[in-house]
């Protein structure tokens, strides 16, 4: 009997130790999957930001009427927002928060612009689906992919020209464990920061407002 103890004994230590090892892989799982996604949120808001350092340049002495001060503060707001969210990252999915975020400042930044420059102000859509650093997409166009199929899919000027003329538009990579791919097609981990620009909803996001400095729409 004793040797049935001591067999069962070490069957319930071996299932305990497959366990433990199984729980320490996916936890380190998790963490290079956070790693991977709060890479990818960094680089979108450093690019936000010299965005913003190009609308400086671009403002210099011009007067700002009350709507594009307004806009402005929106798009500052939205940036310091940003930091902020990504320093707080601790979940994968907390990055849909930063992606609705840099929607909201990116249209205001193409509002700022379209009233310094005069030109008309850009529709009030989500980002360019090919690369949502692009900022607000201009029309729409029939894409195919093998994650979501074919659909129409917001894009930018270029983007839609670049489809237009049968050339393949400037796509967002991320890394795919040794492969690059394009961020729609990565892995489960990338579906919140993939959903918060795919199916953004800008008119909500603008009406809540980011940041503590009064640019809510």
């Amino acid at each position: 009997m004793e040797w049935i103890l001591l067999l069962a004994l070490g069957a319930g230590a071996a299932g305990a130790g497959r366990r433990l090892v199984v729980r320490r892989g996916a936890r380190r799982d998790a963490r290079a999957e956070l790693a991977g996604v709060r890479h990818l949120a960094e680089e979108d808001v450093v690019v936000f930001g010299e965005e913003l350092q190009r609308l400086d340049e671009v403002v210099g002495d011009h007067p700002l009427d009350a709507d594009a001060r307004r806009d402005y503060q929106t798009a500052l707001d939205a940036y310091e927002s940003a930091q902020r969210a990504v320093e707080r990252l601790e979940e994968v999915a907390q990055v849909s928060r930063v992606a609705d975020v840099l929607t909201t400042g990116r249209y205001a930044l193409a509002c700022v612009r379209a009233r310094v420059e005069g030109t008309p102000m850009p529709a009030m859509r989500t980002p360019c689906f090919f690369n949502p650093q692009h900022g607000p997409a201009a029309t729409e166009v029939l894409w195919t992919t093998g994650r979501l199929g074919t659909k129409r899919v917001p894009a930018c000027s270029q983007c839609s020209a670049r489809v237009a003329n049968r050339e393949t538009p400037e796509v967002r990579t991320v890394y795919d464990g040794s492969t690059t791919v394009p961020y729609w097609e990565a892995g489960a981990a990338y579906e919140p920061y993939r959903s918060g620009y795919v199916v953004a909803d800008l008119a909500r996001a603008m009406r809540a407002g980011y940041g503590g400095g009064g640019g809510a729409f």
